[in-house]
């Protein structure tokens, strides 16, 4: 039917080219003069006939078209005439489609400059043009997923761009409140609201909008802007701001942070889950336009509080263990880890702590030199307690397992024989009495982390608390398989965790533990052969975290955090490049301020520890090269002009690391050291 129904004004078009054609050839018998002065419009009218048979085969957004437009297109995409690439396929070239409407929508959509900029004008028009919250809400809903792919930050660093732009061009044409008549004849000034129209455009999962309302949605007046009727006072604020060049992106994040103000207030929604609706869209909104876009995290107000709610509900952490809800959670972390960094820059309470902390750890043996000189050693020195507490225990296991089942009397021989084992182990439970002062600190430094951030660091996928409670042998073995994953190790609780089994193997030995006793402490003891071997230097790098809130700003805690959920997030993430803008914006925005801190002893150590070879955070895991490439920046820039024992600690220790990383992290190092000399 649609081939018949084309004919029909096919063969209209027909029986007016004959009939012209008739009428000139009459005419030139008739007379020349005349009949030449006949053919000459109807073959110009005729040649503009002909172009627009062609036009749409040459150039497919063309208005111009007829009947005949489609025999021609077939005929063309049969010879394979033309051919587009499509971003769906890998950059694949196809054969275009012989329908002429389809394959004109295939190459509207084929990366090009042109449709680039088609984007960053769909988008201004929209920011410009939607005045309602339900609008607004769909509108952002689809914006995180056009960063999923390059094209889209492309499109949106080019609205940012644009943004910068605006702001040279109206820098010398600002408004002033004398000059405009408002202000001098008193009368209100009310900017309508545009015609509501709909736009189409190739970016179409941000700009395809719902046009239905939502009724059960909060119906709450937008952030003003040029295309919304209000009141003199906010619209002459909203209108300043756009003569001023704040530009589509800073008018953008004042709608996003309006919402998010709204859903600061519970009671504005109908029911919970369209609270959660807007607060997950909002918050991947911002984090992509704050990661990708270079919006300023500023612009969208203090929602540290939002963050850590909406991350409580979400369960962020157990949903990145299990691979679950993967976009969200990315873009939830970036934004956490971005809102966590002034806070923890900021606090001077938490600062104040982290050096009591440090002085608690300096009181634990008293020794020569400065109160980090002397933490550093006292730090050092309940290492090697841990390291020696952990070989006594693994000795013990191995003894005890190598024959197989032993009966008690069997197990009292055993025991009987590595005494001297044990009582070592019953002397660092004694010591640990002494670390009891430290922990309180650290306790109490945790807890001030954790308020200050609104709870968001004990969300972050990748990471881990200890119990505030005494724990069972197991239980401490548990938390020891990744130590890195716990930023706040209590000493006494730890070993005491450690050496639990101690009474036990004494009742054994002294024969006062029966066959039930007996069977439970080995059942516990079974779960050393997961233990791995004692990370060296653990509790040191507690106190390089200590010494790097205390005085770095949280920077080398901040980066350590990236990596630890950056490590998680990958671990379960299907594509590991189709976020690398989200992370790399994240580092950038968190790092961005490392100048202030470079001096910093806790931050330069702790930086130095992450690439550590097997043991730092970043090289026991396969972190892209495009993200350690960014760290080993920051690194060179922080360690630049620096010297210390600790830096050539790294030089020799990467010496001897045959890897990748190892070679460039001794380049880094090398480089900033040729630089200072």
């Amino acid at each position: 039917m649609p081939v018949v129904a084309e004919a029909v004004p096919a063969l209209l078009h027909v029986s007016l080219f004959l009939f012209f054609v008739g009428l000139c050839d009459s005419v030139l018998n008739i007379n020349t003069t005349v009949g030449v002065s006949t053919i000459i419009p109807v073959g110009v009218g005729g040649l503009f006939y002909v172009f627009t048979v062609i036009a749409p085969v040459i150039y497919p957004q063309s208005p111009y078209q007829n009947s005949f437009s489609s025999i021609i297109w077939y005929l063309a995409q049969k010879f394979r005439w033309r051919r587009y690439k499509d971003r769906g396929f890998d950059g694949e070239l196809r054969s275009v489609s012989p329908n002429m409407a389809q394959g004109q929508m295939q190459l509207a959509m084929e990366e090009t400059e042109g449709r680039k900029g088609r984007d960053e004008r769909s988008i201004r028009w929209l920011v410009d043009n939607l005045t309602e919250d339900a609008e607004m809400d769909s509108f952002v809903a689809a914006i995180p997923g056009s960063f999923n792919v390059e094209w889209g930050v492309d499109v949106w660093k080019r609205v940012s761009e644009a943004m910068d732009d605006e702001n040279k061009k109206t820098s010398g044409n600002e408004l002033i409140a004398g000059q405009d008549p408002s202000f001098s004849t008193g009368l209100p000034l009310v900017v309508r609201p545009s015609p509501t129209r709909t736009v189409r455009s190739p970016f179409s999962s941000v700009f395809r909008l719902v046009r239905t309302r939502a009724p059960s949605v909060p119906a709450i007046h937008p952030l003003p802007s040029l295309s919304v009727a209000y009141p003199s006072h906010v619209c002459l604020q909203s209108f300043s701001a756009h003569i001023q060049g704040e530009g589509v992106m800073r008018d953008l994040s004042r709608r996003v942070a309006h919402l998010l103000e709204t859903c600061k207030n519970h009671g504005l929604f109908a029911t919970e889950e369209l609270w959660r609706k807007r607060t997950r869209a909002c918050i991947e909104t911002t984090a992509s336009l704050v990661c990708c876009a270079d919006a300023e995290p500023s612009w969208f107000g203090e929602i540290g509080n939002l963050l850590g709610e909406i991350g409580s509900v979400e369960k962020a952490r157990e949903s990145s263990s299990v691979g679950m809800d993967d976009s969200f959670v990315m873009r939830w972390t970036c934004l956490s880890l971005i809102a966590i960094r002034p806070i923890l820059e900021g606090d001077k309470t938490l600062q104040s702590y982290a050096g009591l902390a440090i002085k608690a750890l300096k009181q634990f043996q008293n020794e020569k030199g400065t109160d980090d000189e002397q933490a550093e050693k006292n730090a050092q020195r309940i290492d090697e307690t841990f390291e020696r507490a952990w070989t006594y225990q693994r000795q013990l296991y191995y003894a005890l397992f190598r024959h197989g089942n032993l009966t008690v009397e069997q197990a009292h021989d055993i025991l009987y024989d590595h005494e001297p084992q044990l009582s070592e182990l019953e002397r660092v439970k004694i010591e640990a009495e002494r670390m009891g002062d430290a922990d309180l600190w650290i306790d109490q430094l945790q807890d001030m982390v954790q308020g200050a951030t609104h709870g968001i660091v004990r969300q972050l996928p990748g990471t881990d608390n200890f119990p505030s409670e005494h724990l069972s042998f197991s239980q401490a073995l548990n938390l020891f398989v990744d130590p890195l994953k716990i930023q706040f190790i209590p000493l006494q609780r730890s070993l005491d965790g450690v050496c639990s089994l101690c009474p036990k193997f004494r009742g054994i030995l002294e024969r006062k533990e029966d066959d039930l006793g007996y069977q439970a402490t080995l059942k516990a003891l079974e779960t050393f052969a997961k233990a791995p071997i004692w990370q060296n230097g653990l509790l040191r790098r507690q106190l390089w975290r200590l010494q790097d809130l205390r005085d770095g700003g949280g920077l080398g805690f901040t980066v350590e955090l990236f990596f630890l959920a950056l490590r998680q997030l990958l671990s379960n993430s299907v594509s590991r490049e189709s976020h690398s803008a989200l992370f790399i914006g994240t580092f950038r925005a968190i790092a961005s301020d490392w100048p202030k801190y470079k001096r910093s002893l806790g931050t330069q150590k702790m930086l130095l520890a992450m690439v550590a070879p097997f043991d730092g955070v970043i090289s026991g895991f396969d972190c892209p090269s495009h993200i350690t490439d960014e760290f080993l920046v920051l690194l060179g820039n922080v360690l630049k002009g620096q010297t210390g024992s600790h830096i050539d600690h790294a030089l020799q220790e990467h010496s001897t690391n045959p890897t990748e990383l190892g070679s460039k992290v001794m380049a880094v190092i090398s480089q900033s050291q040729l630089s200072f000399s």
